[in-house]
């Protein structure tokens, strides 16, 4: 397996570090994103004028492929992260492009993305979880995002979408700081994995709305327009994560467990066929826009692309991945492919809408 996007360096500490930060919160949580923001890898596929490298959106799904096959958890963040800047990098708001993206390109701020609410706002599952309330002229926002990832202790700054109590305006996308008053940040939320992905909720009291925030005045314009990213870069942590176990079981083929080839070859066809699909459509500029129900099942079919995987690497290892002290990282996998099918949007909620559609 070639490194193509990060130095053996790092991957040597992520290796060396990727049970703890599955299983703590806390100082090296803390430190993950910076150290994955020094490799460079924000900045791929940002324009260069915008103090990026350039590149191809596909490039941002192969770099998320990488870090899911050492650590998921730092997949994770990765996308949020960068997916917020895609979100950025798609409004009008120039002043926050400027002043913001130095900061999210270092890591140097952490960046939520909290959309899953909106994509299912968009999909007519679910109702917007923070609404703007005016009062003498002024705007504030109230409510609560139940799970948000990437808040980091020290410094953040989160995307989602706003409803207004007055029904007659259309709802916004909007950004806040973690400094705004009247924001909180709950304790982080207790994971069977992916502890270290500084997950939390967010509470919105009365926060007054600063205009400087908005990415958006059309929500569901803005959201359909960029939810090929939103769930396009997601396949990231799926693709590391199905590779990884393919390797693992390349390994034991020449054994006596030559009898799983077969499964094997079908599982890595099924992953090839279903990558050339996404990457197609990423590259297109409608594609996923036009018809965003191709790109739904595409995230669905790749939930039990995951689940084959593992099992698979299950059977090659037989009772030695099962062992505690395993140096395959097997169980760890195993806990990080059981996030898949509810990561938000989740494989049900796209099965309701592909149903109804």
């Amino acid at each position: 397996m070639t490194m193509a996007y990060f130095s053996e360096k790092f991957i040597t500490w992520l290796d060396a570090h990727a049970d703890q930060i599955d299983k703590e919160s806390g100082e090296l949580a803390d430190q993950l994103l910076e150290r994955i923001a020094a490799e460079g890898v924000f900045g791929i596929a940002v324009p260069e004028i915008y103090g990026g490298q350039g590149g191809s959106k596909t490039e941002v799904v192969e770099f998320l492929s990488e870090l899911a096959q050492h650590s998921l958890t730092a997949s994770f963040i990765s996308w949020g992260h960068r997916t917020f800047i895609e979100m950025l990098l798609a409004s009008s708001n120039d002043l926050l492009k400027k002043s913001w993206l130095p900061d999210l390109l270092t890591g140097k701020l952490a960046a939520g993305t909290a959309l899953s609410n909106a994509t299912k706002f968009l999909s007519k599952i679910e109702e917007l979880n923070v609404t703007l309330v005016e009062q003498d002229g002024k705007y504030y926002l109230r409510g609560r995002l139940p799970w948000v990832t990437n808040l980091r202790s020290d410094r953040f700054a989160a995307v989602f979408a706003a409803q207004f109590e007055d029904s007659s305006k259309e709802p916004i996308v909007l950004v806040i700081p973690s400094e705004a008053a009247g924001l909180s940040r709950s304790a982080d939320l207790e994971f069977a994995a992916l502890q270290g992905s500084n997950t939390a909720a967010l509470s919105f009291d009365n926060v007054p709305l600063d205009d400087r925030w908005i990415l958006s005045g059309d929500a569901r314009s803005f959201l359909a327009q960029t939810r090929p990213e939103f769930l396009g870069y997601q396949f990231g942590l799926a693709f590391g994560l199905i590779e990884r176990s393919l390797d693992e079981v390349a390994q034991s083929l020449s054994s006596n467990r030559s009898v799983l080839k077969q499964e094997y070859d079908d599982t890595k066809d099924k992953l090839t066929a279903l990558r050339q699909c996404l990457f197609t459509g990423l590259e297109s500029e409608k594609d996923f826009i036009e018809d965003p129900r191709q790109l739904f099942q595409l995230r669905i079919d790749i939930v039990d692309i995951v689940a084959d995987s593992l099992l698979l690497e299950l059977q090659a290892s037989g009772g030695r991945g099962y062992l505690k002290g395993s140096a395959s990282g097997f169980i760890r996998r195993w806990n990080e492919g059981a996030f898949l099918p509810i990561v938000s949007p989740s494989a049900v909620q796209l099965r309701h809408i592909l149903t109804r559609a």
